[in-house]
Formats: structure tokens, C-alpha cells, sequence
């Protein structure tokens, strides 16, 4: 099984509103399976924009700050794979 890492600022922003996967999935308007693996880094290339989009107005935060964290779980993710 493959590790991935975790986009914990969709979960913290999540879980500070109280909504669950299946809350923030109907609000995006996919699966709850696809915004599980959004969060849970199983599709970790960088994210559409109007995923970007659609998660600001489901997590009522603001596309800019939600970009900024991208940007740094991206950032992550090419220094885990340039430890490899």
C-alpha cells in the first residue's frame, strides 16, 4: 500500500466548520469518494483551479488562502520525492 500524504489543511478547515467527507463532497458537488482521495492525497498532483474553487466555497474560505496551502503541500511533496 502507498503512502500518501495528507492535504491537513482540508481536514483542519473541515473539521473546524464540523462538516464531514460527505458534507463538503455534496457541497462541491463530486463524490465523496473523490473528495476523499483530494484530502486524503491519493490524487496528489496539483488540483484543478476549479476544484480550488469549489472546495473555497464549500470550506467558506477564501481561493487565495486555499491556493497558498496547495502551493505548500506541493512544495511537500517534491521534497519528500527529492528525499527519495
Amino acid at each position: 500500500m502507498k503512502y500518501y500524504p495528507i492535504r491537513m489543511y482540508l481536514v483542519n478547515a473541515r473539521q473546524k466548520l464540523g462538516f464531514s467527507q460527505y458534507r463538503v463532497a455534496l457541497e462541491m458537488g463530486v463524490s465523496h469518494q473523490h473528495y476523499n482521495r483530494i484530502e486524503n492525497g491519493a490524487i496528489g498532483e496539483a488540483i484543478q483551479f476549479k476544484t480550488i474553487v469549489s472546495l473555497a466555497y464549500a470550506l467558506n474560505i477564501p481561493v487565495q488562502v486555499i491556493w497558498e496551502e496547495e502551493e505548500k503541500y506541493q512544495a511537500s511533496l517534491k521534497m519528500n520525492s527529492d528525499d527519495d
